[in-house]
C-alpha cells in the first residue's frame, strides 16, 4: 500500500502508535521502526533535540498552539498521569501525520522511530513503577450477568433494564468505565430476589397442573369470536384478521392493522416457561404469476385514467407498458419464503419473541417464552416485506396482487413446562441430600457453600459461609417454608461484590482468576467444572494447559459469545439501525435485511475463526457468509434459507471481505447518502488502527448542493468542502479511502451510478460513480478491490490493529505504549501459524499480562 505523504517530505515512518493508534496506518510509509546503531536512548540525546527541532516552534509559551507546551515534557515527567498522556498525544501526533505541519521541517524515520522507543520505554517504566495498567477489579457487563445468571440457576434473565455499559477503548468490558452507581446496587438486589423467585419452586406441592389451549382462528368480524378455554379464562378472543380461509388455513397475503391473527385476553394459571406452537405453511408466487396479477392491475388503473382523461391515452399506455417492465424485470419479486413475526402481549408490553421464515410445506414451529398470569396475548404479524416503490403503488395494498402468502391452520399454548420436578433450576442450588430432613441448617450450609463457591468462582472461606448461614438462621424464624427462608442467604450471594465483580489481586493471577479471566474471555460466562477442578489442583496456569483448554472453550457452542461480543463491538456491529437508511430512498433495506447484515458478519468472522482461515480473509475473500434474504439483495444465486452458510463469490458480485459487507457500509453512512469521511474513518479506526484526530472547529457538513452543478455527487461536494484550508489536511488521509466504496450506496447495495431522479432513482444520464483516489504520494487505487489489495499490502498494519483489538478486550483495559512489545509479539505469533485468529487468542491466554493483573 502506498504511504500517505510524498516521498520528498521524507516524513517519519511509525512502528507503533499505542493507546490512539496501535497499528502501523496505511497512510504511512513502510520503514521498520529501529533506532540508527549507537543511538543514546536518553532524554537529552533523543527526546529533547527531537522536541525542540520538530514541536517547540509552534508549542511552547503561554500562546503555544493548540495548549501543548514541550517545555513541560521532562525526563520524569513520566511519574505524572496527566503528563504521561501528554507525552502520548506527542507519539500519537507524529503517528497521524497531523505534526509536525506540511510547511515545517521534517524529521527522518530515524529520528521519529528513536523518539519513539524512547517514549515507549519510559512509559512502561512508569507503569510499572506505578502499577497503573489496570485497576484490581472489574465488574461484570451486563451480557456477562445475564449469561453468569443462566449458568448458575438456568433462568434466562432480562438485563435490559440494567444502565447500559459505557465503552472505553472500543469494548464494553473496559475495567476503568465499569463503575457502580447507587442505582445498580438497587437493581442487582431486586434482580437477584427476582432470580431466585423464577428459579426455586416450593418443592412440598405437586407439578403444577399443565394446560394446553389450542386456538383456531376464523376470519370473523374483529373482536366477535371468543373462546372459552376454561373456567378462568372464558372470553379468549381469537381472531383471524380480515384475511381469506381456504379450508382449515387462514391465508393472510401482506401486512396490515387488520391481517393479524390473534389470541387476546387470556391469563395463564401460573407463572413460568410456556411454549407457543404454530401450524402453518407458505406458498412463494413465481414471477410469472406475479407479472401476472400486475397486469391485471395495471391494465385496471389504465383504464380507468383512460375514461377520465381520453387525450392522455397515450401516456397512460406508456406508463402501463413501463411498469409492467418494472415488475417483469426487478429483482425485488424475486420473492422468498413467507414470514412470520410472533408477538407477545403481557400486561401492557408488547414483545418479539421470534421472526422466522415459513417453508412452502406445513410444518409446526415452537417458540419458548414466559408467561406470568397477567392478560396477555399471542399475535402473528406478516413480516416479509416487499419494498414500497412507485411502480408497485397501485398494487401494493391490493389483495389480488401477488406475494409470498402465510398459511395459518392453528396455534397452540402449553404450560407451563420443567424438564423435572423439582424443574433443574431448582435442584442445581437446592440438591437431594439426606440432611434435608435429619439436620436442615446442616443441609443449608451444605447449600450455601456448594452455590457459594460457584458463584464466587473460587474456594469460600469459613468465615464467609458463617455469615450466610447467620441469615438464614435469621430468616427462618420468620419465614414458613425452607425453601422461603434459603432465598434470603442466596440473595445476598447474587447481590455480593464477590459474584459482581472479577475479584483480581495485584500480581501474578491465582488458578481460580485465571480460570474466571480466561472463560469470561472467551464465554463472557464462569468457569465450567473442567475448568475449576484444574484450577483447584493448581495445573491451569500451565502454557500447554492453557493452550488445550483454550481450544476446548472455543470448540464449545460457548464460543459464540466471543463472536458476538468481541466482532460485534470491534466492528461496530451495535451501531446497526441506529440511523438506518431512509426508508423512501432505500425501500430494500428492511428489518429482515438488518438482521442478515449483523448475522453476516458476525458469521463470516466466525468462519474465520472456526476454520483456522488466515486472519487477512477478514480484508479481502473469495467467498461470502449469507443467507437467503442477503444472498438475493447481494444477486448471489441458489441460496435457500434463513441459515448463514459459506457460499463462493461469483465474478459479477463485488462482495468478499468486511469492506464490502451491508452491516460496515450502513453505519458508514449517514441515512440518506454515502459518507467517504465515515468509511475512511471506520477504515483507518477499525482495520489499521489509526487515528485521524477530530474535525476542527466549525468544520461544517459538506454542501446540499453546489450552486452552478445541477447533478453534484457527494464526491463533488466533498472536494468542495476539503478546499477550505483547515479540513483539507484531515480529509486528504481520509477521503481517499472513503472513495473507493463509493460504488456501495447508503444501504450497501451496489450501484454504477449515483441517483439523482424522484427518491434518489437512477435515471439515464446521471453521474457514473468515481471510485478511483490518489493517496498523498500520487499512487492511485480504483474501487473497493483496490482498496482491499491496498489494505493487503500492507498486512503488517492490520495484523497489528486485530492483535491490538483483541488483547484489548482480553485483558478489560487499554493498551498504552508500553505494550508495544506485547503486541508486537502477538503479530509474530500470527506470522508463524499462518495467521490465524486461534493463535493470536493462545498467545494471548499465555501470555504475562493476561495471567498478571
Amino acid at each position: 500500500m502506498p504511504p500517505h505523504l510524498k516521498p520528498q517530505r521524507n516524513r517519519a515512518v511509525l512502528g507503533v502508535s499505542l493507546g490512539m493508534a496501535l497499528g502501523l496506518s496505511l497512510l504511512l510509509p513502510a520503514v521498520p521502526a529501529q533506532q540508527a546503531p549507537g543511538a543514546d536512548p536518553g532524554y537529552k540525546t533523543i527526546a529533547r533535540p527531537f522536541l525542540d527541532k520538530y514541536c517547540a516552534p509552534c508549542h511552547t509559551g503561554e500562546k503555544a498552539k493548540g495548549n501543548f507546551r514541550t517545555e513541560v515534557l521532562t525526563a520524569d515527567s513520566f511519574k505524572d498521569r496527566a503528563m504521561k498522556a501528554k507525552w502520548a498525544e506527542a507519539v500519537n501526533q507524529l503517528n497521524s501525520q497531523l505534526m509536525p505541519p506540511r510547511e515545517a521541517a521534517q524529521p527522518s524515520s530515524v529520528e521519529v522511530a528513536n523518539f519513539v522507543d524512547w517514549v515507549s520505554a519510559e512509559t512502561k517504566k512508569a507503569e510499572d513503577a506505578l502499577k497503573d495498567k489496570a485497576p484490581v477489579i472489574r465488574r461484570l457487563t451486563r451480557d456477562e450477568y445475564k449469561n453468569s445468571i443462566k449458568d448458575l440457576t438456568g433462568v434466562e434473565f432480562d438485563t435490559s433494564g440494567f444502565p447500559a455499559d459505557p465503552s472505553g477503548g472500543g469494548f464494553d468490558n473496559n475495567a476503568r468505565n465499569l463503575t457502580v452507581s447507587p442505582l445498580h446496587v438497587e437493581l442487582y438486589a431486586a434482580a437477584a430476589k427476582q432470580i431466585l423467585d423464577q428459579a426455586l419452586v416450593d418443592d412440598s406441592q405437586p407439578r403444577p397442573a399443565k394446560i394446553l389451549w389450542r386456538f383456531d382462528p376464523k376470519t370473523t368480524a374483529m373482536d366477535s369470536r371468543r373462546v372459552k378455554l376454561d373456567e378462568k379464562n372464558n372470553s379468549v378472543i381469537v381472531n383471524g384478521g380480515k384475511n381469506t380461509e381456504e379450508g382449515d388455513w387462514i391465508v393472510v397475503h401482506h401486512e396490515s392493522w387488520d391481517k393479524g391473527v390473534d389470541a387476546r385476553n387470556f391469563a395463564v394459571p401460573v407463572e413460568g416457561k410456556y411454549t407457543v406452537r404454530l401450524r402453518a405453511a407458505g406458498r412463494i408466487q413465481s414471477r410469472e404469476q406475479v407479472t401476472a396479477a400486475a397486469e391485471k392491475i395495471l391494465a385496471f388503473r389504465r383504464d380507468q385514467q383512460m375514461k377520465e382523461n381520453p387525450n392522455g391515452a397515450k401516456y397512460h399506455q406508456e406508463a402501463y407498458q413501463r411498469d409492467l417492465k418494472h415488475f417483469a424485470a426487478d429483482p425485488i419479486y424475486g420473492y422468498g419464503p413467507a414470514r412470520v413475526k410472533l408477538v407477545q402481549h403481557l400486561g401492557s408490553q408488547p414483545r418479539t419473541v421470534a421472526e422466522v421464515d415459513i417453508t412452502e410445506g406445513p410444518k409446526t414451529y415452537e417458540f419458548p417464552t414466559r408467561f406470568t398470569p397477567l392478560s396477555a396475548g399471542i399475535n402473528f404479524h406478516y413480516a416479509y416485506d416487499i419494498p414500497k416503490v412507485l411502480e408497485n403503488f397501485w398494487c401494493q395494498g391490493n389483495d389480488a396482487f401477488a406475494r409470498p402468502e402465510l398459511l395459518i391452520d392453528w396455534f397452540e399454548l402449553e404450560g407451563p413446562i420443567y424438564d423435572a420436578w423439582p424443574p433443574t433450576s431448582h435442584t442445581r442450588i437446592l440438591f437431594p441430600s439426606p440432611l434435608r430432613q435429619s439436620n436442615e441448617r446442616a443441609y443449608a450450609k451444605e447449600v450455601l457453600a456448594k452455590f457459594m463457591r460457584r458463584v464466587y468462582r473460587r474456594p469460600v472461606a469459613e468465615a464467609e459461609l458463617t455469615g450466610k448461614l447467620t441469615l438464614f438462621d435469621q430468616a427462618r424464624q420468620e419465614k414458613a417454608s425452607f425453601v422461603d427462608a434459603i432465598k434470603a442467604p442466596l440473595t445476598a450471594v447474587l447481590a455480593s461484590p464477590n459474584f459482581l465483580f472479577l475479584m483480581e489481586t495485584p500480581g501474578k493471577l491465582t488458578d481460580h482468576a485465571l480460570a474466571a479471566r480466561l472463560s469470561y474471555f472467551l464465554w463472557a460466562a464462569p468457569p465450567d467444572e473442567t475448568l475449576t477442578q484444574l484450577a483447584d489442583s493448581g495445573k491451569l496456569r500451565n502454557p500447554a494447559t492453557l493452550k488445550q483448554q483454550t481450544n476446548r472453550l472455543l470448540a464449545d457452542p460457548r464460543s459464540s459469545e466471543l463472536v458476538r461480543r468481541f466482532a460485534g463491538q470491534w466492528l461496530g456491529l451495535n451501531q446497526v439501525g441506529a440511523n438506518p437508511p431512509a426508508a423512501d430512498l432505500f425501500p430494500g433495506y428492511d428489518r429482515h435485511f438488518e438482521l442478515s447484515i449483523v448475522g453476516e458478519s458476525e458469521a463470516f468472522f466466525a468462519e474465520i475463526l472456526k476454520n483456522d482461515l488466515d486472519a487477512l480473509s477478514l480484508v479481502k475473500s473469495d467467498f461470502v457468509v449469507v443467507n437467503e434474504r442477503l444472498a438475493r439483495a447481494y444477486g448471489i444465486a441458489d441460496v435457500k434459507g434463513d441459515a448463514f452458510r459459506r457460499v463462493p463469490v461469483p465474478p459479477s458480485v463485488h462482495r468478499g471481505g468486511v469492506p464490502t459487507q451491508a452491516s460496515i457500509l450502513t453505519i458508514t453512512s449517514n441515512g440518506t447518502r454515502t459518507s467517504p469521511v465515515k468509511r475512511g474513518t471506520w477504515i483507518m479506526k477499525t482495520l489499521l488502527g489509526a487515528d485521524p484526530g477530530l474535525p476542527v472547529a466549525n468544520a461544517g457538513e459538506i454542501a446540499a448542493r453546489v450552486p452552478g452543478i445541477e447533478k453534484a455527487t457527494v464526491r463533488k461536494r466533498l472536494e468542495i468542502h476539503r478546499t477550505r484550508p483547515q479540513c483539507a489536511r484531515c480529509h486528504s488521509r481520509i477521503d481517499p479511502l472513503g472513495f473507493s466504496l463509493e460504488n456501495f450506496d447508503a444501504s450497501g447495495a451496489w450501484r454504477e451510478r449515483e441517483g439523482f431522479g424522484y427518491k434518489g432513482r437512477v435515471e439515464q444520464n446521471d453521474p457514473l460513480i468515481d471510485a478511483s483516489s490518489q493517496l498523498p504520494d500520487g499512487t492511485k487505487i480504483t474501487g473497493v478491490d483496490g482498496l482491499q489489495d491496498a489494505l493487503l499490502a500492507r498486512s503488517d498494519d492490520f495484523l497489528t490493529c486485530l492483535a491490538t483489538k483483541l488483547i484489548t478486550f482480553a485483558l478489560g483495559r487499554e493498551l498504552s505504549l508500553a505494550d508495544r512489545p506485547l503486541v508486537q509479539s502477538a503479530v509474530k505469533s500470527m506470522k508463524a501459524h499462518k495467521n490465524t485468529l486461534r493463535s493470536l487468542i493462545e498467545f494471548t491466554v499465555t501470555s504475562e499480562a493476561f495471567r498478571t493483573k
